[in-house]
């Protein structure tokens, strides 16, 4: 029943309003519609391709004059159109994809006043940076598998047409002829990756520490030193470190490259920066408890800035992987295998293949060690973080 005031009517507070809503299709029956158009799409995308490759080969061959004009097939005028087909194919996949697994998946999203679509802009925002950062490592990786006629090939192909390991057996046959074993190049870059690496932990770790949490006359003069010294490159000091080197008589020794890496000022601004949102408090009740610095420093600092030095661990061992030392170390059984590597890669136009090869190998070890790391990173970051 409804009151009327004047000329209009009043529903009571407690009435009901039913508004029918369309039924909204189930996850089963949407997971079959999504399969169907996905392969529509990628059967377009298939065809397109293998079309746009034959005609391709065609035209290569009426160039050179092996083939007759006549003999192209009836939709050669029409590869333009083949192309922007594959292209509009390609990324009419990519977003219906993006729009099937928001919808079956269903994530809790932060923003509720933001629609799927908003959500699809974001996926698909985020997927172009994701392609654009990974496309080098990609080429990369399909130029080593490349024979090496597709390798001076122009335009250049991302993926290669002839899959082959010729240039990584090639270029370790030409390893295995060098009258120092590869093996021996390995065993000196793990050396000197290793104990650099770990005594710029320390070094770092420990200057950090009294920079961050005591007070001494000359700490913000030094720390200021530090922070100049960010903004120099390793060409810079590369004359004052082969000086000192030779004062202290390390030339033509591993050391050369790993004393200089103990002091790089990158660890302890990093660490210092982390060590200085550690709470004092925290300090001041383990003195009370008894604790000495060591134990201090040892058992609760560097737990607290874990994201810190393995952060740290990350830089240092990518810097001195691709450290070759060709200026401190000159006995060939005492180089590095970045060295070894380069100067395969500088063989010339027949160690193409070879160089691609090398490419792969050195950012290699540097890749695995991040992506090993990356996950422990983010947790470390989002768990361990302390305020007064």
């Amino acid at each position: 029943m409804s009151a009327k005031y004047g000329n209009k009517s009043i529903m009571p507070a407690d009435a009901a309003v039913i508004i029918e809503q369309p039924a909204k299709m189930s996850k089963g029956r949407f997971a079959v519609v999504a399969l169907i158009v996905s392969a529509l799409l990628a059967a377009v995308i298939v065809f397109t391709g293998l079309r746009l490759n034959l005609l391709d080969s065609l035209a290569l061959q009426v160039e050179e004059g092996t083939l007759a004009q006549e003999a192209l097939p009836g939709d050669a005028a029409y590869l333009v159109f083949y192309k922007v087909g594959r292209a509009l194919a390609i990324a009419a996949l990519a977003i219906f994809l993006c729009y099937a697994l928001i919808r079956l998946i269903d994530p809790k999203r932060r923003r509720p006043n933001r629609s799927i679509w908003g959500d699809i802009g974001v996926y698909v925002l985020l997927t172009i940076v994701a392609v654009a950062m990974v496309f080098p490592l990609v080429f990369s990786v399909a130029s080593s598998l490349k024979p090496l006629d597709e390798l001076f090939r122009f335009p250049p192909r991302v993926f290669p047409s002839h899959v082959t390991l010729d240039n990584y057996s090639d270029l370790f046959v030409t390893m295995g002829q060098s009258w120092v074993p590869f093996s021996r190049y390995l065993v000196n870059t793990v050396l000197i990756t290793f104990l650099g690496t770990a005594g710029h932990l320390v070094v770092a770790s420990m200057a950090a520490f009294v920079l961050a949490k005591y007070d001494f006359p000359g700490s913000k003069a030094f720390f200021s030193i530090v922070v100049t010294a960010l903004m120099f490159s390793g060409y810079v000091t590369g004359i004052p470190n082969y000086i000192i080197m030779s004062r202290l008589r390390m030339i033509d020794t591993h050391w050369a490259v790993i004393l200089p890496a103990f002091a790089a000022p990158i660890g302890l601004f990093l660490m210092k920066q982390f060590m200085e949102g550690i709470p004092t408090a925290l300090i001041e009740a383990a003195h009370i408890d008894g604790a000495g610095e060591f134990r201090i420093f040892w058992t609760i600092i560097m737990p607290v800035v874990k994201p810190a030095w393995l952060t740290m661990i990350i830089f240092s061992v990518q810097g001195l992987w691709n450290a070759n030392g060709a200026t401190v170390i000159y006995s060939e059984s005492k180089k590095t295998l970045v060295y070894a590597l380069q100067q395969i890669q500088a063989g010339g136009i027949a160690r193409t293949g070879q160089a691609a090869a090398v490419t792969v190998i050195v950012m290699l070890v540097p890749i695995a060690i991040f992506i090993a790391s990356q996950n422990q990173i983010l947790e470390t970051m989002a768990s361990s973080g302390l305020k007064d």
